[in-house]
């Protein structure tokens, strides 16, 4: 095991919990009745599986999954995302869904993992599922970023690489800091449609990132 897998294998269980983002993201595929199966990038020890269930075909991707197929659940494989070749072996088929969520900040090529997933992960009218921070509420108030970030997003960073591949944007939800469960209602309610755009002030009121919710068209 290299360093930079044992540096994560200790630093990804802080991550292993329902969430308000892994919430929202379980109730949107779970709204759609067309999703039989998701691919999950970032997926760390499979939360989002749990909150699922077992009757959808669930594949989990992460620096932390196991390199050795087994028969244990859910399955979550490994994956380097920092080398494109890793992330194309990794990926055995095409998804009704995907979901690349909490990892965009930490890669050299997040545009370039964007892009492989589409199309190579994605059915056409598959619903992607897309996080990032909002680098205004980091560089406002006295909260640390990670120090493993590499990459600082504002809302139209994402929505522009999204439209650029070919992507049709329906919800955009804010997600405030701390990401305790009860906040997935304030998301709810703070929902933007299609291509409407968050507030400038919108740090201010504690929103640290946004997940969007687009389509392959």
């Amino acid at each position: 095991m290299d360093s930079k897998e044992s540096y994560w294998q200790g630093e990804a269980p802080k991550y292993h919990w329902a969430h308000a983002r892994l919430r929202l993201i379980a109730d949107q595929i779970r709204a759609d009745a067309g999703i039989r199966s998701v691919l999950d990038v970032g997926a760390g020890s499979g939360t989002l599986a749990h909150l699922l269930g077992r009757d959808l075909r669930y594949l989990g991707l992460d620096i932390t999954g196991r390199k050795d197929a087994d028969d244990s659940w859910p399955p979550v494989r490994f994956c380097d995302f920092d080398r494109a070749e890793s992330l194309t072996a990794a990926i055995d088929g095409v998804y009704d869904a995907a979901v690349i969520s909490g990892i965009l900040e930490y890669l050299q090529d997040w545009r370039g993992l964007l892009r492989t997933v589409t199309q190579s992960a994605l059915r056409p009218g598959g619903l992607l599922l897309v996080s990032a921070i909002y680098d205004r509420f980091y560089a406002t108030f006295p909260v640390k970023r990670h120090p493993q970030w590499r990459n600082r997003f504002v809302p139209d960073d994402l929505r522009y690489a999204l439209k650029d591949l070919g992507l049709r944007l329906e919800v955009t939800y804010p997600m405030w800091a701390g990401g305790y469960p009860w906040t997935a209602s304030l998301s709810r309610l703070a929902s933007l449609r299609a291509n409407s755009r968050p507030p400038d002030w919108a740090h201010l009121i504690g929103v640290n990132q946004f997940l969007f919710v687009c389509r392959k068209q």
